[in-house]
């Protein structure tokens, strides 16, 4: 193995290939790629000691400078200053609270959000021991707040899809003193933050996004006392928040970033570069008979315009995802987006592409489709046997198992059924093809849908393969999410 120090690129001495990123900013990806100037000021900063609390203070006064907040926190990640932000708004900086969580019990523990605004993250509101109360109307906010209420949350990028608004929120959580904090980490910052104009508390964004400052940083902007609750809260504090660490490194990292997005940045400039790499990417696929683009444009404050790409499927067989992992398996390497991966359409998000890649992304989807042109779908093969009856399906995970009773009904090749286990019942879907089986288990808790995808082998009175992990919330689903917890072995025994 070739020395990481000194390699051009460490991720090839590892053995792992780079992709070229067409589907923005997800951690999963590796966020964005940190700005020169990022990176210079992180160099920088590792040859010196600093005092924390010392460098937060200046570093807090600065980001109140370039974003005209009352105070700004810098922490690792977007989902830590979820975390730390709730945790503020219910113990703030009392040392007898701050150390009883996750225990709520006496404080108020109630947390209000509007329903179709429940997401992954919300997780990270959930973990200090608070609850979250779901409205979906003004009456249920009305109700909600007959009891005491620690904080009411929003997901910004759902906010305007909402019956109950921002203002509705602010009109009946103000008077009774009760913080708003917006998770806006996927939207682009403004100075000043919209939200904060419209009377949040307390707003996220990603430092490691669209920002292109450090991957593992966020950026909790709003008022002062609150900010700074959430800062003592948080690492090297022995508070429950003492795991987010955040480094000295990182801090001024993401003020590089900051300095950079609010003083220095083009956004004609870039908001060019974009519509030439979709431009690009549209001259070539195009040239492929059956195939069409189509822009798609930026929402609220994101200012990246998308290229949805969009073909015949009578004419070329190949669906959006068979696309994705045509290209994410050819050189050079290309990762589009899964969540937008269709029946006969895909789209790509230029912001991350660098001098060149537009070309070789349009080049790569263009063979892929050519090579699909003219194939046809193959009918699924006879099933080779019924798999109807009550089964006990063991699930094998990395630790510990877990066993599920699973009563399947079989029509030609579908299957259909239902299953239990602890803490686990739902409805199961499946396909058989020949002696192969594929079948899937789901349920939801709180706002995320737990799905687990089987894939293996049938004989008579017994099935055993690989089952793939995952979880999604309504607003982002895709083969990714559904698995990211990994795998696990799986067999089956009939019954009767």
């Amino acid at each position: 193995m070739n020395d990481l120090a000194t390699s051009n690129n460490p991720y090839l001495a590892l053995g792992v290939r780079p992709f070229i990123n067409c589907c923005s900013v997800r951690t999963m990806h590796g966020g964005s790629l940190m700005l020169p100037q990022v990176r210079a000021a992180m160099a920088e900063a590792s040859r010196h000691f600093v005092n924390l609390d010392e460098l937060m203070e200046k570093a807090g006064e600065r980001i109140a400078e370039l974003t005209g907040a009352e105070w700004g926190l810098v922490t690792c990640g977007s989902a830590a200053a979820v975390a730390l932000a709730t945790m503020a708004c219910v113990a703030g900086n009392d040392p007898i609270k701050m150390l009883r969580l996750p225990n709520t019990d006496g404080m108020p523990n109630r947390v209000v959000m509007v329903k179709n605004q429940r997401f992954a993250y919300d997780q990270a509101i959930r973990m200090s021991g608070t609850h979250i109360v779901e409205i979906e109307t003004l009456a249920e906010l009305d109700a909600a707040f007959a009891e005491p209420v620690a904080m009411v949350a929003v997901l910004g990028t759902h906010e305007h899809e909402s019956a109950v608004r921002m203002e509705d929120l602010v009109a009946r959580a103000k008077p009774r003193s009760v913080p708003i904090m917006v998770d806006a980490a996927s939207e682009h910052i403004a100075k000043p933050s919209p939200w904060l104009v419209r009377g949040a508390d307390l707003v996220i964004y990603s430092g490691g996004k669209f920002l292109r400052g450090p991957q593992t940083s966020g950026l909790l902007l709003g008022r002062k006392d609150l900010v700074q609750a959430a800062w003592r809260n948080a690492s090297p504090h022995q508070a429950l928040g003492r795991p987010m660490k955040v480094s000295k490194e990182d801090v001024i990292g993401l003020l590089a970033a900051l300095e950079y997005w609010m003083e220095q940045r083009d956004l004609g400039e870039e908001i060019a570069r974009w519509q030439g790499a979709n431009a690009e990417i549209t001259r070539l696929v195009t040239a492929i008979p059956g195939v069409r683009t189509e822009t798609v444009a930026p929402e609220g404050v994101v200012m990246v315009p998308g290229l949805r790409i969009i073909w015949d499927r009578t004419r070329i067989g190949l669906d959006g995802p068979g696309l994705r992992l045509a290209v994410l398996e050819g050189s050079p390497r290309i990762m589009l987006d899964d969540h937008s991966a269709k029946e006969d359409r895909i789209t790509i998000d230029p912001f991350q592409l660098q001098p060149g890649e537009a070309t070789e992304v349009g080049r790569a989807i263009a063979r892929a489709l050519e090579s699909a042109r003219i194939a046809t779908p193959k009918p699924l093969a006879p099933a080779a046997f019924d798999l109807s009856g009550e089964w006990e399906v063991r699930v094998r995970f990395l630790h510990g198992e877990r066993v599920h009773k699973v009563r399947l009904a079989q029509q030609g090749n579908m299957i259909s059924g239902e299953q239990h286990s602890p803490h686990f019942d739902g409805g199961v879907t499946g396909q058989v093809e020949g002696a192969t089986v594929a079948m899937s288990f789901g349920t939801r808790y709180e706002g995320s849908n737990i799905r687990y995808n089987f894939a293996g082998d049938a004989e008579a009175g017994a099935m055993s393969g690989t089952v793939q992990l995952g979880t999604s919330t309504d607003h982002h689903q895709g083969p990714v999410n559904l698995a990211q917890f990994g795998s696990a072995q799986w067999s089956a025994k009939r019954l009767k």
